[in-house]
């Protein structure tokens, strides 16, 4: 359990680490259109990508924050609740995640598939929107199991992680 656990939280943090990437990839990008926008010679195609590049950005750095518990947590409810009210309460919303994650990623197969059948590209730069499909229904099913995870050590060790 704790190899997978530890397999996981070091996919996670690859995943995070491409994500910063990325998102470094598009400030600089905005950063040398809009510089070149000052002598008319914009770059083709900078909302196209940095509109893909923030999906990546945003999909790869959720099962990182999953692990973090850097995500809100609204606890006022719970505070003065028992220990077994918190551990119920924790593993309900996992629960509803999971599914919910889980239905998001197969919903992004399905349309990464479409997608790649029918051939949809950008409008300006050609670009593919399938792999940026399948990217993301990637990162809606790990987060899936980092929640999956997170119940099995809820129950392992009896804390609340958030």
């Amino acid at each position: 359990m704790n190899g997978l656990i530890g397999a996981f939280k070091k996919l996670s943090g690859w995943m995070n680490s491409l994500s910063g990437i990325v998102l470094f990839l598009m400030m600089m990008l905005t950063v040398v259109d809009v510089a070149l926008r000052v002598f008319w010679r914009p770059i083709t195609g900078t909302y196209e990508l940095v509109a893909m590049a923030g999906a990546v950005v945003v999909a790869f750095a959720i099962p990182q924050t999953s692990w973090d518990n850097a995500h809100i947590f609204v606890d006022f409810l719970l505070e003065n609740r028992s220990r077994a009210v918190k551990t119920a309460f924790g593993c309900f919303t996992k629960l509803l995640g999971i599914i919910l994650f889980g239905m998001l990623g197969w919903y992004l197969l399905m349309k990464a598939n479409h997608l790649f059948k029918s051939g949809d590209v950008s409008l300006t730069l050609q670009i593919p929107y399938y792999p940026v499909a399948y990217g993301l229904a990637f990162c809606a099913f790990i987060e899936a199991l980092v929640l999956v995870l997170h119940i099995a050590a809820l129950f392992k060790s009896g804390e609340n992680n958030g």
